[in-house]
């Protein structure tokens, strides 16, 4: 009889043993891969929009519309189309830069504080603008994250920090209200949300990110893009793969992250679960180090962009750089050769916030560049101009009334 219980007593400690263990290993691989739950977004109008323009011209095996505006546009045009271009003033569009402006005819405009003092005059700004290419309008485009990146300090709505916003009814009222706002100003694109994740108060990017835990994070920004598209907003998520919990400033100093093969589906996911629940259609590219996946900067590297962004999450949006101003890729060559690496690995529209004409390394010296290199074959850009195209005309800003242009 003592032996039965001494057994039983045995059974029960190794099962309560086994069971810990168990429930360790549990624990530890939800450290590893948190479960991050999925939810549904209803289709926007943009979505909408273009579904149907596409199911149209299929029907009628009709040539896409950006095929046909691409058909009619110079080499010129074609290779403006990849640049996002800081500009000067600000109360109204200075002489040089509407000259520049219409010689080179960029497909965005970046504007910052100091090119804004109140509503009216962005509004005549951004018109301004616009009327320098009446044939294919411009991306005009902002950091409107909230918080310490606004470049609108008038309003309350446009000022909302991401890390006070509570929860995703939140993210996406604001967004869409925001967006709106914006939308009325005359600019079309923001580049936000922030969709990295970091709980390090030391990290360069914290005071930028949503708060709470990794799966909240994503759904903040899910519901944020979904709010931004439906005021016809094309918001750009950022910073790819992420900059996670360096403290390092990619405007000084080029950012080294240790991330293994083996850790970098982990690592990545506010961007691969935001992509995979709602149609992202532009994502920034960080000037980021990831020695253990490629030497290169994840902004010229191929095997992060191609292979890891557009192939493996099967992404076929947009890819935008970070400011290509940031001391962060000065190793890499003349800014003229890292455009070319950039555009090579990846990117569709590479943005020079410092406006410049004149020196090596001003704006018109790399457009005058990368012109040169489309011209000589060395640079392949009509899958990247097509998407672009194909996104103004999913945002409104392109239709087929510029066909007769």
């Amino acid at each position: 009889m003592k032996s039965k219980k001494k057994d039983f007593f045995i059974s029960i400690l190794l099962l309560g043993f086994f069971f810990g263990i168990f429930v360790l290993i549990l624990h530890f691989k939800l450290i590893q891969n948190p479960i991050v739950e999925e939810i549904e977004i209803p289709k926007s109008m943009v979505d909408l929009y273009e579904e149907a323009r596409i199911t149209r011209e299929k029907e009628l095996n009709a040539i896409p519309l950006e095929q046909s505006i691409y058909d009619q546009m110079s080499i010129e045009e074609r290779v403006g189309q990849l640049f996002m271009f800081g500009i000067d003033g600000n109360t109204s569009l200075e002489p040089n830069n509407k000259k520049f402006l219409k010689e080179v005819k960029p497909g965005s405009v970046l504007l910052f504080a100091k090119n804004i003092t109140d509503e009216k005059q962005l509004k005549k700004l951004t018109n301004e603008i616009q009327s320098t290419d009446p044939k294919i309008p411009l991306f005009v485009a902002i950091d409107q994250e909230g918080g310490v990146v606004s470049r609108i300090e008038w309003d309350r709505v446009l000022t909302e920090p991401q890390n006070a916003i509570g929860d995703n009814q939140e993210a996406y009222e604001i967004a869409k209200s925001r967006g709106e706002k914006l939308k009325e100003l005359g600019v079309n694109t923001n580049l936000a949300p922030v969709v990295e994740y970091t709980q390090d108060r030391r990290s360069f990017i914290y005071n930028r990110t949503y708060r709470g835990a990794l799966d909240e994070v994503i759904q903040k920004s899910v519901f944020t893009v979904s709010g931004y598209k439906n005021a016809s907003i094309l918001s750009v998520i950022k910073h790819y793969p992420g900059h996670g919990d360096t403290p390092k400033d990619p405007h000084f100093v080029l950012p080294e992250i240790k991330v293994s093969k083996n850790q970098w589906d982990r690592y990545i996911q506010p961007f691969s679960k935001t992509i995979k629940q709602v149609d992202v259609d532009a994502v920034m590219i960080g000037h980021i180090l990831f020695p253990d996946i490629d030497k290169m900067p994840a902004s010229l590297s191929k095997e992060i962009i191609q292979k890891r962004l557009i192939e493996d999450l099967d992404y076929n949006g947009l890819v935008v750089s970070d400011d290509m101003e940031m001391m962060a890729l000065k190793s890499m060559g003349s800014k003229e050769e890292i455009a070319v690496k950039a555009l090579d690995a990846g990117v569709d529209i590479l943005i020079y916030s410092v406006y410049s004409e004149k020196e090596q390394g001003s704006q018109k010296s790399i457009y005058n560049y990368v012109l040169k290199k489309v011209q000589d074959g060395d640079i392949e850009i009509e899958e990247k101009v097509l998407k672009i195209l194909k996104m103004k005309i999913k945002y409104g800003l392109l239709n087929e009334g510029l066909l007769t242009l």
